[in-house]
């Protein structure tokens, strides 16, 4: 979770600034950022939806595909494209973060037991919430050593990646009875 949600928060805002270096207007970033958040309202209902139907990991790790492949959109936009990829990026990405809230909760109560929800899910929550808060300050520094955002898109994607085999390998602690 800390990677995921370390990657999302960067793919929030460090595309606004990255999109007005390389010459789209503001109104377009901004737009692009609405996108975001469009996608992920979406994203929230159908991925809630998702966890009843399958093991939530699974629709985690979905998400974190969709993020990587907006991820790999957003690496190809340059100067001279139109706004169907970023508005692409933006929808995907956003899509992609909705899957963190349904899944992190069912998660926490499905391997856990109710008993017990307080408690883990407080300590995910330190976990995503040090991700979101580090994630874009990582983008500034990043920018700020090479001038430039690429390598900060190329670790978002790289962690997302790492991530899907690690939410893959959870499983319910051995003792445990949750019903």
């Amino acid at each position: 979770f800390f990677a995921g949600c370390f990657a999302s928060m960067g793919l929030v805002q460090a595309p606004v600034p990255f999109l007005q270096d390389i010459g789209f207007p503001i109104q377009t970033a901004a737009s692009a950022l609405s996108a975001v958040g469009i996608g992920s309202a979406l994203g929230k209902i159908v991925f809630g939806w998702l966890c009843d139907r399958m093991q939530p990991r699974h629709a985690w790790a979905i998400g974190q595909a969709m993020m990587a492949v907006s991820v790999v959109i957003l690496l190809g936009i340059d100067a001279e494209s139109s706004i169907v990829p970023i508005w692409a990026y933006a929808l995907l990405a956003g899509f992609g973060m909705g899957a963190w809230l349904p899944t992190l909760s069912i998660l926490a109560s499905r391997n856990f037991g109710l008993a017990f929800y307080g408690a883990v899910f407080g300590a995910l929550n330190l976990v995503q919430s040090t991700g979101t808060a580090t994630g874009p300050f990582f983008a500034g520094l990043m920018y700020d050593a090479s001038g430039t955002y690429y390598w900060t898109f190329v670790t978002y994607g790289v962690l997302l990646l790492i991530g899907i085999p690690l939410i893959l390998l959870v499983k319910k602690p051995a003792g445990i009875d949750v019903d």
